[in-house]
């Protein structure tokens, strides 16, 4: 075993190629996938009957599909001012009316990619457009061993981050940036890096603009990701995906939408072609302002065959069913006009969603600091409430193939594009009057890679040279939940079995799905990764709570000799990483404060004491049935977040010292105040003496444990 992370969704281990055929009871082949060579997996990984249960999939048995960046045209743009005409950072934020009074600052923004920037691109963008340079504490994180080559620059691969942190900070200028870099554009690094965000915890806000088509992807490997992302939810990051630029035809012509942007647990982000009201021509190359927009071509969007519909994605012409649909909302992306964007001192014009997800990034992020700097989660929610308003534009013409703009929601640019001043201003009508602060924690990891892989579902056909021995890394992603078998992907390596077991709450269902995926190779010895389940999950899809993830670079073997020995390495890689929290290696970090709503009576179990252990122990008593709650069930979001406050309360006094008590007990008063905040957005499901009697005990729980953090 190499690698088990905090929030238990992940074990690592790493072994021969025998060693894991054994342990899984899989076959690894190579393989003719495309005309290439790659390594696959032809059966499904299986469990003895009492570990079965635990597991969710096993990432990393094949090197078939990696992560693409959702970046549609470059360009080169000769030299600035002689050629005519795309959109700069000025012409954006006028066009959007990005004039929130905030600009990000105490927010951390955090790019979930591969490829490194260069800091002269930076600086270069920001003079020429008038903005500041990156705040303190920006930079870039490696996710994996030190050296690799998904955290390097990259001529060809480095436009994408270029235009992720170029449009992120223009939208955002006060806010931090961090790259955060997989160890290589494999779905297993990839899950690593989703993995290390979340036990991070860096920042409230997450973009992504690399993806992968839904009908590509193993279902576990999808399952386990969006297991990743829903505790990222539980924390208070609120993601957002790229939707994807091949319109409705994600994937080779296939009608299918594009991953993570499909996740319920992440804000799907299409495109539009804008048209400005005056400007764009030679003599007057500036945006006049606001003219109109349509659906933009290119504009991934669909209906997932994977996860079911979230609660939040209803209403405002919302077509009926129970999948999920893509996207959430849009911003421009057409290579028409596109954005100007730096990359190796050379200026380029780009294009596609992987410019809109940025943006939107820095748009929640100064939502966010008007709010106090507490994070939103998933802001579905929020989003799909203030649709119909003058939050949104409303795009009503134009196609991504299948699916056409109109009234309302559509599968071309969702909710439609941003008024960001009138966005703000209705998601948070008063102006917080604290803000957050960031610390800088330097966390040293060691991560092995790994490689994600879930159940094989057609390996391609042809069979070459079996079972060579290199070493690989798989992964097995557990939950507590239900089923036997795990999906797999297979590994041309060897890997020692890591059992894992479930732990803290939320279960989840554990699904044998098919396989395919997880690429990139690596070198001939790679640490394996077994994922295990647990950490509370705000969901609001059936039972995908806490799948597990799992990352493991696997080592592609191209020709039927491989060294027939294991070397079972797992590389430490260290890095700095700027954090919001020092709670690095906990079970489920939190970093986010949120604002408990204060009431002034509280109606009590009879006898509880004062303070202490005791007394909070005497208020949560009653779990989430007080009086006025017979027959009531909760929210699937309440009963995690209190699940997981309770939890913290255990901990907390099971604590060996007093500080980690105080930690811990100041943790649980934060969910608490989540919990707390949960039952308010409830509203009309609770019947009104439930949410009063649910909300007074929260209340007062909370401000015991706060109490209490202060006197131990």
């Amino acid at each position: 075993m190499t690698d088990r992370y905090p929030n238990r969704l992940v074990v690592g281990a790493t072994g021969t190629v025998g060693a894991i055929e054994r342990a899984f009871g899989v076959e690894i082949h190579a393989v003719e996938h495309r005309g290439v060579t790659r390594f696959a997996s032809v059966n499904e990984p299986s469990f003895p009957e009492e570990l079965a249960a635990s597991v969710t999939g096993v990432i990393g048995l094949d090197d078939l599909v990696e992560r693409r960046p959702r970046v549609a045209s470059v360009e080169p743009a000769a030299s600035l001012g002689t050629n005519c005409c795309a959109l700069a950072p000025a012409d954006l934020a006028l066009f959007y009316d990005n004039a929130t009074g905030h600009d990000g600052s105490g927010e951390t923004i955090v790019i979930a990619g591969a490829f490194a920037w260069k800091d002269t691109d930076n600086t270069t963008f920001a003079t020429q457009w008038g903005l500041p340079p990156l705040p303190a504490g920006s930079g870039q994180v490696c996710t994996g061993p030190a050296g690799s080559m998904g955290c390097k620059f990259s001529n060809s691969n480095s436009i994408e981050v270029a235009l992720d942190a170029e449009y992120s900070h223009a939208s955002a200028p006060g806010a931090r940036i961090l790259n955060y870099m997989a160890a290589s554009t494999s779905n297993s690094d990839f899950t690593q890096m989703y993995n290390r965000i979340v036990t991070d915890n860096p920042g409230h806000v997450v973009t992504t603009s690399w993806g992968a088509c839904e009908a590509a992807l193993p279902v576990g490997t999808q399952q386990t990701d969006d297991a990743v992302f829903a505790n990222a939810n539980a924390i208070g990051q609120s993601w957002f995906a790229a939707s994807g630029d091949a319109g409705s035809l994600d994937c080779n012509s296939v009608l299918t939408v594009d991953n993570p942007a499909n996740s319920p647990h992440v804000i799907g982000v299409g495109g539009t072609t804008p048209a400005c009201s005056s400007g764009m021509t030679m003599g007057n190359p500036g945006c006049g302002g606001y003219g109109s927009e349509t659906g933009w071509s290119g504009s991934g969007g669909g209906v997932s065959k994977v996860f079911i519909r979230p609660a939040f994605q209803t209403g405002c012409g919302v077509p009926g069913g129970t999948e999920r649909l893509v996207p959430d909302v849009a911003l421009e992306a057409d290579t028409a006009p596109g954005n100007y964007v730096v990359k190796n001192g050379s200026w380029f014009i780009v294009g596609g969603t992987s410019g809109a997800a940025p943006q939107w990034a820095g748009y929640l992020a100064e939502i966010d600091q008007r709010a106090g700097g507490t994070g939103f989660g998933n802001p579905g929610s929020m989003l799909y409430g203030l649709c119909g308003t003058t939050a949104f534009h409303d795009v009503t013409s134009g196609s991504n193939g299948d699916y056409a703009a109109g009234a309302g929601y559509d599968m071309v640019t969702g909710l439609g594009t941003p008024r960001v001043a009138t966005l703000a201003a209705l998601a948070v009508p008063s102006v917080a009057t604290t803000t957050s602060s960031t610390t800088t924690v330097t966390t040293t990891s060691t991560v092995s890679t790994t490689t994600t892989i879930t159940t094989t579902s057609t390996v391609p056909t042809t069979t070459t040279s079996s079972s060579t021995t290199s070493s690989t890394t798989t992964t097995v992603t557990t939950s507590s939940s239900t089923s036997s078998t795990t999906t797999s992907s297979t590994t041309s390596s060897t890997t020692t079995t890591a059992t894992t077991s479930s732990t803290t709450s939320t279960t989840t269902t554990s699904s044998t799905t098919s396989s395919t995926t997880s690429s990139s190779t690596s070198s001939t010895s790679v640490p394996i990764t077994t994922s295990t389940s647990s950490t509370t999950t705000s969901s609001t899809t059936a039972t995908v709570p806490t799948t597990t993830t799992s990352s493991s670079t696997t080592s592609s073997t191209t020709s039927s000799t491989v060294p027939t020995t294991t070397t079972s390495t797992s590389t430490s890689s260290t890095t700095t990483v700027p954090t919001t929290t020092s709670t690095i290696a906990t079970t489920t970090t939190s970093t986010t404060t949120s604002p408990t709503t204060s009431t002034t009576t509280t109606t009590l179990p009879a006898g509880c004491p004062e303070d202490g252990f005791a007394g909070l122990r005497c208020v949560l008593a009653p779990g989430l049935q007080p009086t006025g709650c017979a027959g009531v069930t909760p929210t699937a979001r309440l009963r995690r977040r209190f699940a997981h406050a309770v939890h913290l309360v255990d901990r907390a006094e099971a604590a060996r010292t007093p500080r980690k008590a105080q930690r811990r007990i100041a943790r649980a008063a934060r969910w608490l105040a989540r919990t707390l905040r949960a039952v308010e957005d409830a509203g009309d499901r609770l019947p009104a003496g439930c949410g009063a009697a649910l909300g007074e005990m929260l209340d007062d729980a909370a401000r015991r444990a706060e109490r209490l953090a202060t006197t131990i």
